[in-house]
């Protein structure tokens, strides 16, 4: 696979960096992720703007060339030379060694995934590390405690968990936010909970409120409304629209998870032509 390292396209098993950079042992980079349909970036000047948002609470210098522009046009060029209309996009933004120098950037095209995934994932909720809210909790950066849950996850043959806060309140899951379904309520958590800063979280919101007889709500979850809940599923950035099937031992049906994925997916591409 393809991907492009500072405007150039370099082979991903050809790209070499410097391993005594301190950013692949510290974690010091930021993610952004998008979605690409019928060669539209989905909602890009929000991914954008949250990246280069994200880049300044992590304090890494933002030179001028990084214009939504210059990111577009890259996309597009890797597009092509992949021969792909659509998939998923990741963009990783990581401190030179030289501070006051330019960061380097590698945008790459992840392995297709549909937006929606048919399976459902089986979650649980993870107790042993929680998330405390703070002004780097909600960005797409290095969490040790994602890395944990996801090994614990794998140990105990489940796909995905629910993380809880400081206060035992449901904060977000590993990949993303957790939205709950009851008949036309659907209820999600802030980001002062823990959840993520999520472009797809924003403009699905926005886009219940204006096409849809949903009434949505911000509220502290706890992980015992799970158990209550008529529908839930996760919206993720790098993942999409994930139905949640079994948590713990309450099973659940994806009927009006997979019809608003289908509609949100028409109203994204919607807004993206404008």
């Amino acid at each position: 696979m393809k991907v492009i390292f500072n405007g150039s396209i370099v082979e991903e098993k050809d790209l070499i960096v410097n391993y005594t950079q301190k950013n692949f042992f510290t974690g010091d980079f930021v993610n952004g992720f998008c979605w690409f349909f019928q060669n539209k970036i989905l909602f890009w000047e929000d991914v954008y703007f949250q990246l280069m948002a994200s880049m300044r609470k992590m304090r890494i210098n933002i030179p001028l060339s990084f214009t939504p522009e210059m990111f577009e046009k890259e996309i597009m060029i890797l597009s092509d030379h992949l021969h792909t209309s659509q998939g998923r996009i990741k963009l990783t933004v990581f401190r030179n060694q030289i501070p006051e120098n330019a960061p380097d950037v590698i945008i790459e095209f992840l392995p297709y995934k549909d937006f929606y995934n048919t399976k459902g994932l089986e979650l649980d909720v993870y107790k042993e590390i929680q998330i405390f809210p703070t002004l780097l909790s909600a960005l797409y950066i290095y969490h040790p405690v994602n890395i944990v849950a996801e090994q614990y996850a794998y140990e105990n043959e489940l796909q995905e968990l629910i993380l809880l806060n400081q206060d035992k309140r449901i904060a977000r899951s590993i990949f993303g936010n957790l939205f709950l379904i009851q008949d036309n309520l659907i209820v999600s958590n802030s980001t002062q909970e823990g959840a993520y800063l999520s472009v797809l979280k924003k403009n699905f919101i926005t886009f219940l409120r204006e096409k849809t007889e949903y009434i949505y709500k911000e509220e502290n979850l706890s992980p015992f409304q799970t158990q209550s809940a008529q529908e839930i599923f996760i919206l993720s950035e790098e993942h999409g629209f994930i139905p949640v099937k079994k948590v713990r031992k309450s099973n659940f049906k994806n009927e009006i998870s997979h019809l608003l994925s289908k509609k949100f997916t028409g109203y994204a591409l919607e807004v993206s032509r404008k």
